[in-house]
C-alpha cells in the first residue's frame, strides 16, 4: 500500500475517492514534535544566561525534586537513554551543576546530587519554565490547560 503526504489544504482538494492521505498538521506526533522544539527554544533563550543547556533542564527538575538519585532512576524518569543521561551529567558536572558519589551500599550504583550552585539555580531558572508555559497557554482556560495535559500524560503512558 502506497501512502500520500500532503499539507491539509491540498488533502482538501483531493477527489473523493482517493486513498486518505497523511495529512501533515493533523500528525499528533508532528504537532507534538514542533510542540517541543519551540518550548526548548524558548526556554533555551531564557537558559543560556545562566549556562544552562536546555538538554539539563529535565535532569535539574528531578534532582531538585529528589537529590541523590541514581543516574540509572534519572534517566528512566527523564525518558532518554543511559548513555545521553550519562554524557549529560559529563557536561553538568564539568559545569559545577551536579557532582557523581558511588553509592555505599551498592558499589555499581552511582548517585547523582546537586552542587550548590546547581541548587542554587532552582529559584532562578523555575519563574522561565513558568513563563515558558503560560506563553504557550496564554488565553486557555484552567480545564483546557488540565485537558491537554491529562491528553499528554496519557499518550506517554502509552508510549514508555
Amino acid at each position: 500500500m502506497s501512502y500520500d503526504v500532503t499539507r491539509r489544504q491540498s488533502a482538501a482538494a483531493r477527489e473523493p475517492d482517493a486513498a486518505a492521505p497523511f495529512v501533515i498538521e493533523d500528525s499528533t506526533a508532528y504537532l507534538v514534535a514542533v510542540a517541543h522544539r519551540l518550548f526548548a527554544r524558548a526556554l533555551q533563550t531564557r537558559l543560556a544566561a545562566h549556562g544552562v543547556a536546555v538538554g539539563q533542564w529535565p535532569l535539574l527538575l528531578f534532582l531538585w525534586d529528589e537529590d541523590g538519585l541514581s543516574q540509572k532512576a534519572l534517566s528512566r524518569r527523564v525518558h532518554i537513554e543511559e548513555p545521553t543521561t550519562a554524557r549529560t551529567l559529563d557536561r553538568m558536572e564539568r559545569d559545577g551543576l551536579v557532582r557523581r558519589v558511588r553509592n555505599q551500599r551498592d558499589r555499581r550504583q552511582i548517585n547523582v546530587h546537586l552542587t550548590e550552585r546547581g541548587f542554587g539555580l532552582r529559584d532562578e531558572l523555575l519563574p522561565y519554565a513558568n513563563e515558558v508555559n503560560a506563553l504557550a497557554t496564554h488565553g486557555l482556560s484552567d480545564q483546557d490547560k488540565a485537558k491537554i495535559n491529562s491528553l499528554l500524560s496519557y499518550m506517554i503512558a502509552r508510549l514508555v
